[in-house]
């Protein structure tokens, strides 16, 4: 299996970036030596099973049959198999693939994205993980009966069978071990989803009190992961960043509308008011067991923190202050130079990036590496703000297109 189909496979089964990194990440050379070395597997367990590859090999579609047939039985899968017809013989398909693969005896990095495969296919038949578990034992034991029938063909002693039999039964319980991983990953990459949503239901609440938080939101987020791409982060840290990003306002739920939209210059006592939405936004979310979450918190206290230390709300001072912080720190200054705002118009690109540069400058307010990366970066990221504002244009038309024949007006 290359690597194109793979990865087709992993985004039909609906993987975050995050899930597929995860699913990849089993693949490892070292990953495949420790599920080896755990149950002592050799060359000679190879040598032992290649005597009967022929007679194995011809009993693939029989191993299939009884194994899926046997699958039908089984309550919670009936209604699925029913709705999907195709669905049984593919998986049938692919275990005959799996068994001919198993018994050539090349155990590299595409038999076991096969076995991923073949996992993550059952995985999506959305059975409980105790009968995942129990029908995996139930295949080895039938793989196990033919082994047990070929080896009588060709005559072997006692010893010998066993020998066989283990061998093979060593192979499949780390083959095993691949597809019920598979299957874990891809639960855990469901929970992550839903703590996605999360954070997009939390973003919503900003939204009810200016639409253009909103819009800032989404930008920033989207800034904020190009910066982590291009100063080395890997993709789960930048997934990370881009999600946690989302959440550097939310403490703004707290500040009082008048301060909020205030059209003009703030007194000094509402701008100290406006600051505290940094520590409100740690508040609500520094309690929570997700990542993301928790990521968010740093992010809310932490992106108005400025490199040399002035900023607020600790005054924290170069690598003192989380990379998140620093990343957003930057997309955010940016986002609110160049777009409109209740108490000012929006600032050419040009005329931003000199306040950035001149004025607030890197090693003052901005950690240089980052604002270097942000630079290097930026004909990216004016397309994504582009792409953004476009998109959320055809949104607002969508929400007042008088499609229906209607005056116009939107009812509760």
């Amino acid at each position: 299996m290359d690597d194109e189909k793979f990865k087709e496979i992993l985004e039909n089964c609906g993987l975050s970036a995050k899930g597929m990194e995860e699913l990849n990440g089993l693949l490892s050379k070292s990953r495949v030596e420790l599920l080896n070395g755990l149950i002592n597997f050799n060359c000679d367990d190879i040598d032992n099973f290649s005597k009967i590859k022929s007679c194995m090999k011809n009993s693939a579609n029989e191993i299939s049959d009884i194994f899926y047939n046997r699958i039908t039985e089984i309550e919670e899968l009936k209604e699925k198999l029913k709705i999907n017809a195709n669905l049984q013989e593919q998986l049938k398909l692919n275990n005959i693939e799996y068994l001919n693969s198993f018994f050539d005896l090349n155990y590299n990095e595409n038999y076991f994205k096969n076995t991923i495969a073949l996992g993550l296919a059952h995985a999506l038949l959305g059975i409980s993980p105790s009968v995942y578990i129990v029908i995996y034992g139930y295949y080895a034991n039938i793989v196990s009966s033919f082994a047990l029938k070929c080896c009588q063909k060709e005559g072997f002693g006692l010893v010998d069978t066993l020998k066989t039999v283990n061998s093979i039964q060593k192979k499949l319980t780390v083959d095993t071990a691949f597809a019920i991983e598979s299957y874990y990953k891809m639960s855990m990459d469901d929970n992550y989803k839903s703590e996605r949503q999360t954070i997009g239901m939390l973003m919503s609440i900003a939204e009810y009190k200016d639409i253009d938080t909103g819009n800032h939101i989404a930008r920033v987020s989207n800034y904020s992961k190009i910066i982590a791409k291009n100063i080395g982060l890997d993709g789960i840290r930048q997934e990370r960043i881009f999600y946690s990003s989302q959440m550097h306002d939310i403490g703004k739920v707290g500040i009082a509308d008048d301060i909020l939209l205030k059209p003009g210059k703030l007194t000094e006592k509402e701008y100290e008011k406006m600051k505290t939405h940094c520590s409100i936004g740690y508040d609500i979310l520094k309690d929570s067991n997700s990542l993301i979450l928790k990521d968010g918190s740093i992010v809310a206290v932490s992106h108005h923190e400025n490199f040399d230390g002035s900023g607020y709300p600790f005054g924290l001072k170069g690598e003192k202050i989380p990379i998140e912080g620093r990343i957003c720190r930057i997309a955010d200054v940016f986002d609110a130079l160049v777009n409109k705002r209740c108490y000012k118009p929006a600032m050419s690109v040009e005329n931003a990036i000199g306040i950035m540069e001149k004025e607030m400058k890197p090693g003052k307010c901005f950690d240089p590496d980052c604002f270097n990366a942000f630079l290097g970066s930026l004909d990216e990221i004016i397309q994504i703000k582009k792409n953004i504002d476009r998109d959320l244009d055809l949104d607002r038309n969508a929400l007042f297109n008088d499609s229906d024949g209607s005056d116009g007006s939107i009812h509760p």
